[in-house]
């Protein structure tokens, strides 16, 4: 609790840093303390009691308990989108839990990650407990070929692939969150404003550059053009530009890497037929990766808007007829994180939910990113889960101890 008070006392700092290293505007920045202390003192809260021993059997002859042991040493690679959120969901449950951490930030972040080293190793108990490596790929590579007996990883698909590959050959957990192309399912008796609002933050928050966002939506062919204009409105209202501007909505994005793959991926998706309804453009007169938010429509199933994940505020929308049509275009992908349902109907809308093939769903905007609720994926968007009773169990083992009275 010392540890996260000064982050608290230093949140401008932390703030300030975020928003010249990737880019996220200043005043969304400082916004974000809010939640990101929730979840950390949900963990120090609750962590005693998801972590306690757990009677299974108490008869008049035998009483049967479980209990849970640290892992060991966790290995734990962060991505830059969120660099101080993703410390906190990551780092502070391991330690929690009795695992003592050797963190990898990203390379495109690496003053945020020397502000969390300094605030950590400043606590004696935590500096025993916590160090911090620096580098790109191959840094983290050789941290988990050290002798660690976890591997807790956020981050791209094909890295996730070979970090559990060196796993299994070392015969160690692993929790892999490994990004997502989230559906948006609209029904014909959605209300419109929500789906607006809705689709404009869960597709533009962060420039579009987080793992669960709304990457794909399918509307119902009777509100096709109504949807789109309204989100068009909602797009192109938007303000765009410097990250340090008070006014901005939307900063750059984290690289030029990042935006030439962008550019690459719409204009695949046009030259094959795609129709821009706004945006899809880089910012020419601002100096750095700024990307206009983008609307396509006539998007079909091979473009790669479609079938990789798109990292930015690029939405591909496609039309259904029949709720089987709208799961089978939901479940078009390798990806399983999140999802969003639209339907005045909750019956409808539930029973579209459950079959959707993701963690984690979404209907009418409710927000399931809590640190009471399992965060996780299916398929490719990764193993295990963060959060919750269920995000403490990933880190530990387990050991029945069973005795006569």
């Amino acid at each position: 609790r010392d540890a996260l008070a000064e982050f608290e006392r230093r949140k401008d700092e932390i703030a300030l840093l975020e928003s010249r290293e990737m880019g996220k505007p200043i005043t969304v920045a400082k916004a974000e303390w809010a939640d990101q202390a929730l979840f950390a003192n949900w963990y120090l809260d609750n962590a005693e009691q998801c972590l306690a021993a757990e009677t299974t059997l108490d008869d008049d002859k035998e009483l049967h308990r479980v209990f849970r042991y640290p892992l060991g040493v966790a290995a734990v690679i962060l991505p830059w989108n969120y660099p101080f959120l993703m410390f906190l969901w990551r780092v502070f449950p391991n330690l929690l839990a009795g695992n003592a951490v050797v963190l990898k930030h990203s390379e495109e972040v690496p003053l945020c990650g020397k502000l969390i080293e300094e605030v950590m190793h400043g606590h004696s108990l935590l500096r025993s407990l916590f160090s911090e490596v620096y580098g790109d790929g191959k840094v983290g590579k050789a941290l988990v070929m050290e002798p660690v007996n976890f591997i807790d990883f956020t981050g791209s698909k094909k890295t996730g692939h070979r970090l559990y590959e060196i796993a299994g050959k070392k015969f160690i957990r692993a929790s892999m969150e490994l990004g997502g192309s989230a559906p948006g399912v609209v029904f014909a008796d959605a209300d419109l404003d929500v789906v607006a609002q809705g689709t404009k933050f869960y597709r533009l928050s962060n420039s579009g550059q987080y793992c669960d966002g709304k990457k794909r939506l399918i509307v119902h062919e009777n509100v096709h053009d109504e949807v789109v204009s309204r989100i068009a409105e909602a797009f192109e209202a938007v303000k765009v530009g410097p990250a340090d501007d008070p006014e901005t909505e939307m900063g750059p994005l984290v690289s030029k890497r990042q935006l030439e793959t962008l550019k690459r991926q719409v204009a695949g998706a046009v030259d094959c037929g795609a129709r821009v309804v706004t945006g899809g453009s880089s910012v020419e007169h601002l100096d750095g990766a700024f990307y206009q938010p983008n609307l396509l429509t006539r998007v079909t199933r091979d473009m790669l808007v479609w079938k990789e994940e798109v990292f930015g505020p690029i939405l591909p929308v496609k039309t259904f007829r029949t709720e089987a049509e709208a799961i089978e275009l939901a479940n078009d992908t390798e990806y399983g994180l999140g999802g969003y349902v639209y339907s005045r109907d909750l019956d409808l809308a539930e029973r579209v939910a459950h079959r959707i093939e993701t963690g984690m769903v979404s209907i009418n905007a409710a927000n399931y990113t809590t640190p009471f609720n399992p965060f996780g994926g299916w398929k490719h968007s990764g193993m295990g889960r963060e959060h919750g009773k269920w995000g403490f169990h990933e880190l530990t083992q387990t050991k029945v101890v069973a005795r006569p009275k």
